[in-house]
């Protein structure tokens, strides 16, 4: 089965002479996959972690608001743990940006 496209698939790509250096070899459908899946759970914890620091700031009870604020925390150190492991394999980390008031784009 032949792929049209694929990376390093033209001659050019093969011999490194385009950019003066080699091409480097594409990851594997396993390790992408793998990656993937650590992303999502990455963004499914923070996610979690913000739904229940909302929750626990609108109820009216202490002791479940502490309670929610706990399981945030607990997500959140999961989300820490899971961002490890994803640059441990060498995906570059991104700061996030504040949340766009739209400010900025009013003035201009």
């Amino acid at each position: 089965m032949t792929v049209r496209g694929a990376v390093g698939s033209s001659p050019s790509r093969l011999s490194g002479e385009t950019g003066g250096g080699a091409v480097p070899p594409r990851p594997s459908f396993e390790s992408r996959r793998e990656l993937l899946d650590l992303l999502r759970r990455y963004a499914l914890c923070v996610e979690t972690a913000n739904v229940l620091e909302a929750r626990a700031g609108r109820c009216a009870s202490p002791h479940l608001a502490a309670v929610l604020r706990e399981r945030a925390d607990a997500r959140r150190r999961m989300a820490e743990g899971v961002l490890a492991d994803l640059l441990r394999q060498g995906v570059p980390a991104v700061r996030r940006r504040p949340p766009d008031t739209g400010r900025e784009r009013r003035g201009r």
